[in-house]
């Protein structure tokens, strides 16, 4: 007779599996669709984008999200350290959010204008499952050794922080694409809206995070070329508005950190 336990612990193995080719998914779909010769939607600074679009650089920050994604989902098979359970637990809503990459990368080829922020929805709710599992077990966390600490909070922090931007720019890139306007009093207005409610994302996961390192300097590096790409495109009023969304998320970060509970 097969236990539980055994059961438990063979599942958890797959999904760990399953969590690798998906990290590799996420390396290799990129490479794929530039050599198919598609990529026109996930082109940075392309011409008629929102002024709040984060210039062109920013998005290299994909590339460091690869790699630490890679590298925890080798570390989370390979490893015989303690927390494995939890590794197994999280591979879950990871794997989904791996898959939603490539997904995404799809659905920006096929049916750019809303499927993209479809896909970005269902990744940042699995981003935000992760990264609640990681917090609500932070004690057990913290007994882990430095380097896969860091790295499981690298992760999921420089991953939901773009993210969490990302998805506001996506809304915004969609509405354009439907007709929405890019300037004018409407346009500037819709905008704002927009980096408030980034900003109001970002200001609540620190407090739910207790002001993470990670999380908090990948909103700060998204806002920063946000502030590049509206003064590039003249329009100071979001310019301002961005600037004053930077020191916020900095400051939020700052103060929740001095008041966390537990050092991550």
């Amino acid at each position: 007779m097969v236990s539980t336990a055994g059961l438990g612990g063979r599942t958890g193995l797959v999904w760990r599996v399953v969590l690798v080719v998906l990290a590799l998914g996420q390396v290799v779909s990129p490479l794929l669709v530039s050599a198919l010769g598609g990529g026109a939607f996930t082109t940075s600074d392309r011409a008629g984008e929102p002024p709040i679009v984060p210039a062109g650089y920013a998005f290299s920050i994909w590339g460091l999200v690869e790699v630490l994604c890679l590298a925890y989902a080798v570390w989370a098979l390979v490893t015989r350290s303690p927390g494995q359970q939890l590794r197994d637990r999280l591979a879950r809503p990871l794997s989904v959010v791996f898959a939603g990459f490539t997904a995404w990368l799809v659905a920006a080829e096929v049916e750019p204008v809303w499927s993209t922020v479809a896909v970005f929805v269902v990744m940042l709710i699995g981003l935000l499952t992760a990264l609640n599992i990681a917090v609500r077990h932070r004690a057990e966390i913290t007994g882990w050794h430095r380097a896969p600490r860091a790295l499981l909070w690298s992760m999921l922090g420089v991953y939901t922080g773009w993210s969490s931007v990302a998805i506001w720019v996506n809304l915004t890139t969609a509405l354009t694409e439907s007709g929405a306007p890019i300037d004018g009093p409407a346009g500037v207005t819709g905008q704002i809206a927009i980096l408030a409610g980034a900003t109001a994302t970002a200001v609540a996961l620190l407090w739910r995070t207790s002001g993470l390192l990670s999380y908090g300097l990948a909103v700060v590096w998204a806002l920063v070329a946000v502030v590049i790409a509206t003064a590039d495109a003249q329009q100071p009023v979001l310019s301002v508005i961005a600037a004053a969304a930077l020191l916020l998320v900095a400051a939020a970060t700052t103060w929740f950190r001095l008041r966390r509970p537990v050092v991550a």
